[in-house]
């Protein structure tokens, strides 16, 4: 300040620390004698504004201020509401107007002001005054005023005139026009409430100056502090009219510092807001004894003003708070949540949050993920259940569905669609786990796994994957798979084949294919399981498909244990089987059993943990010189040489009917031969030959018009099914569709209706028309089920089956269950033929020799 150009005032007047720009303007004016007006023209800013400078200063503002006083442009910036735009004021930056404030009522249009310091600094204004969050003064202890106690507005900092017969301090209201009643009230002498030394009030304003309104702190923590301020500041004005009788004393005593009186929730004035800050400030405290109290007060006076009492309807109004105030509540009202609503909003970990993810974040977080849960995690994370209960596909499915939940609104619908699976909840699978065993170790193990899935990253894109391969586009090298086989002695039939390209596309996807709740018996049975060999032979196929689209990533992966802290697992750890024994005792030909009792853990936790592992058994061994053929104990009964050799030769009974004979395949009977070292007869026609008395017409009707099968007619005759195939074609007899069964009421010959005739070619159709008839009188399908000493879900699978094949309702679902009008003339038909069927002599024989007329 020591240099002075020639377009500075060569008359200066010192800002007070705080003061505002209006403030020191008005100062600078009366110095000089002048108006304010006068003095802004003078400056070089005819026309300006001075409230819309105190907002904000244009650029040209900014210059020319700095230019005429020499104040520097970061000075001047600070004496404007500029530093606190979307914290305390919001300001309009075109109009510079000043509209609706993110938190309180006071816009900051208006300002505050503390008799005291307006009597010592000469009328000079503070800055801070017009912040909402200013309502007490800590250096005179005094709660700030909002108006002039004579005429009841807020005070005017400047006015339009020369002021120079006002003293400074005096309410200008009036003055800006000649017929206006002026006031004229010297305000250092208004009376403001004193505080008290040890003032809760105080203390919650030293707090705001250093927490939200200092300069230093960062915006996004000011912000998220007053946010947790202003709400449950609110919520503690409206609690005062509504629960003043319920209130912790902590609240009364803020109450009584002022006076006692309620403030009006609405006001948005000082004294509104040194009483709501007071109490917000001590519910936010934790380490204040009556810290819990009165959050406890604030939400049940929050819970009281909502219809709805649920927690998170009323909750929701909190969520501005943020992270910190919707944990804390959230953890207080877990134990009235559903056990989705604790997964969904974490309230079984330390850190309960509300759901703020998108959309895209659920999708990013479903990339990571297959659509079946990792195996070693679904072993951490389940524990052991009874078999009949426990569908470990399904639950698998189901837990990755639930992983796209936490922090997110999508229900279980919504995930378990967008991961592929499909499906209803299995609502009995988690009642018995949550029964069983602790529901909040489950929930939080679910919780602390997404949240991992959301922080860390993964090297494999799930999503992609599910989109890319499917049974029709991945590609097997099916001449190395069968080269191996040859090489070994294994088989590498058409079953087999298709069983390597379900492990491989099951190894490409992370999941079993499809959308089947139970894998299949052959993949979970280890007396299938896959050597080293041929698991390295599936890793590499693995592999070339994911190079031939271009994908870089690892065959498989899993989330590391580390992701998550824990002492103890609800499930079972996998890093405690030792895999020593089990690849030994698997090589070995242990039972699943035997293996899982003496790792001590359940067959299911073993059948994860070997997936997960990739344990295979060593590839086959032969010995260098092969053993002979042969049989070292001699066949017994009818299988002997002797026997054999006169049932075949002499009486010329078919490999069928000896089988049958002596209760085995004819496979069996086919290696005795063999090994007896009898002939086979050879085929002296072109086709085998049926007996004489089997004609053409015989055979349709017995095929096409009774709808047995060619399996079912060769039982009967003694030959091979192909026997009765090959003449069926020889005869042009039209085959049968597939998925077609042996109508059981064939022998019956009793003519069959159309709706019988359906039903009587589909599966199991006497055990479904058994139970079918068992239905009516009971209380419900549960009701029968126990009845017939079968499942719920088979018994209601049966039902529709039948109903599907008919096209028309059998059972009304009311209670008791009833039969409609079409179905009970179908049950009487039924019933008819079962009844025909256990008493005809001839039932018994149907699979012995036929006597044909």
């Amino acid at each position: 300040m020591t240099a002075w150009s020639d377009e500075r005032i060569p008359i200066w007047v010192e800002p007070t620390a705080g003061e505002a720009l209006d403030s020191w303007l008005e100062a600078y004016s009366r110095r000089l004698s002048t108006s304010m007006p006068e003095f802004v023209h003078f400056l070089g800013l005819p026309g300006a504004r001075l409230n819309r400078m105190l907002r904000c200063l244009t650029e040209n503002e900014r210059q020319v201020l700095s230019r005429r006083t020499g104040l520097g442009s970061g000075r001047l910036t600070a004496m404007t509401l500029e530093p606190w735009d979307g914290l305390a004021v919001t300001i309009d930056r075109q109009t510079r107007r000043l509209i609706r404030p993110p938190l309180w009522r006071q816009s900051g249009n208006n300002t505050r002001y503390c008799p005291r310091c307006l009597g010592e600094s000469t009328a000079r204004w503070q800055l801070s005054w017009r912040l909402p969050w200013s309502f007490a003064c800590t250096r005179h202890s005094l709660l700030l005023l909002d108006r002039c106690p004579k005429c009841g507005q807020p005070p005017l900092v400047h006015g339009h005139r020369r002021l120079r017969d006002i003293a400074p301090g005096t309410c200008l209201y009036g003055t800006g026009s000649a017929n206006a009643i002026r006031c004229g009230f010297f305000l250092p002498h208004a009376e403001a409430t004193l505080l008290p030394s040890r003032s809760l009030i105080l203390d919650a304003q030293h707090e705001v100056n250093t927490d939200v309104l200092g300069t230093a702190s960062a915006p996004g923590p000011v912000q998220q502090r007053g946010q947790e301020l202003a709400i449950l500041a609110r919520s503690a004005l409206h609690g005062l009219l509504t629960h003043l009788a319920q209130a912790p004393i902590a609240v009364r005593d803020v109450l009584a510092e002022c006076g006692g009186a309620l403030p009006e929730p609405t006001s948005g004035d000082a004294y509104s807001t040194a009483v709501g800050t007071a109490i917000a400030r001590i519910a936010l405290h934790r380490q204040q004894d009556e810290s819990d109290a009165v959050f406890t007060w604030l939400m049940t006076a929050s819970r009281s003003r909502r219809v709805n009492n649920y927690p998170t309807s009323w909750l929701s109004e909190w969520v501005p708070a943020g992270p910190r105030v919707t944990s804390r509540a959230l953890a207080a009202v877990a134990p009235e949540l559903t056990w989705i609503a604790q997964l969904r909003f974490g309230t079984t970990t330390a850190a309960p949050a509300w759901p703020i993810l998108s959309d895209e974040d659920v999708q990013r977080r479903a990339a990571r993920l297959p659509a079946m849960l990792w195996p070693s995690w679904t072993m951490r994370l389940l524990p052991r259940l009874p078999d009949s209960v426990f569908r470990m596909s399904g639950v698998r499915r189901t837990c990755a569905a639930l992983l796209l939940m936490p922090g997110t609104t999508w229900d279980y619908s919504q995930a378990t669609q967008f991961l592929g699976n499909g499906g209803k909840f299995p609502r009995d699978v988690f009642d018995a786990t949550l029964r069983r065993h602790g529901p909040a170790e489950l929930a939080a193990t679910l919780v602390l796994l997404a949240r991992a899935l959301d922080s860390h990253p993964a090297p494999i894109d799930y999503a992609r994957r599910r989109a890319k391969f499917s049974e029709a586009t991945i590609t097997f090298d099916l001449g190395a798979y069968q080269n191996y086989c040859r090489q070994h002695a294994l088989r590498a039939g058409p079953v087999q084949v298709e069983r390597m390209r379900w492990r491989l596309l099951r190894l490409l996807l992370g999941a079993d294919p499809g959308t089947s709740s139970r894998t299949p018996t052959w993949c979970t049975d280890f007396s299938h399981h896959l050597n080293d060999d041929l698991m390295e032979f599936l890793f590499d196929q693995a592999a070339e498909n994911l190079k031939s689209h271009g994908i870089t990533e690892p065959v498989s992966w899993q989330p590391p244990s580390t992701w998550i802290d824990t002492a103890t697992w609800p499930g079972a750890d996998p890093d405690s089987i030792d895999n020593h024994v089990l690849s030994t005792m698997m090589a070995a030909g242990q039972p699943l059993e035997n293996i899982a009792k003496t790792l001590r853990v359940s067959g299911d936790h073993l059948r994860l943990h070997v997936e997960a592992t990739g344990i295979g058994i060593p590839p086959p061994t032969f010995p260098s010189h092969p053993r002979s053929r042969g049989r070292q104990i001699p066949r017994q009964g009818l299988l002997a040489p002797n026997r054999l050799q006169h049932l075949y030769q002499e009486e010329q009974l078919s490999l069928i009917k000896i089988a049958k004979l002596a209760n085995c395949s004819h496979s069996t009977v086919r290696k005795a031969l063999d090994e007896a070292k009898i002939p086979c007869r050879k085929q002296t026609s072109a086709h085998p030959a049926l007996p004489a008395k089997v004609s053409r017409e015989w055979l349709e009707r017995e095929y096409s018009h009774k709808g047995r099968t060619a399996l079912d007619i060769a039982h009967e005759l003694g030959f091979h099914r192909n026997t009765v195939t090959k003449n069926l074609k020889r005869w042009e007899i039209p085959r049968h569709s597939n998925g077609l069964f042996s109508n059981p009421f064939a022998s019956l010959d009793v003519p069959l209706s159309s709706d019988m005739k359906k039903v009587s070619r589909t599966k199991n159709c006497l055990p479904r028309l058994h139970h079918l008839l068992q239905l009516p009188g009971h209380l419900n399908l549960s009701a029968a089920a126990a009845s017939l000493g079968i499942q719920p879900g088979t018994l209601s699978h049966q039902l529709q089956r039948l109903e599907a094949t008919l096209g028309f309702t059998l059972i009304t679902r009311n209670k008791p269950l009833s039969s409609t009008l079409a179905g009970a003339r179908f049950l009487a038909e039924a019933q008819q033929l079962i009844d025909l069927l256990e008493t005809d002599p001839s039932t018994p024989s149907r699979f012995s020799a036929v006597s044909i007329p």
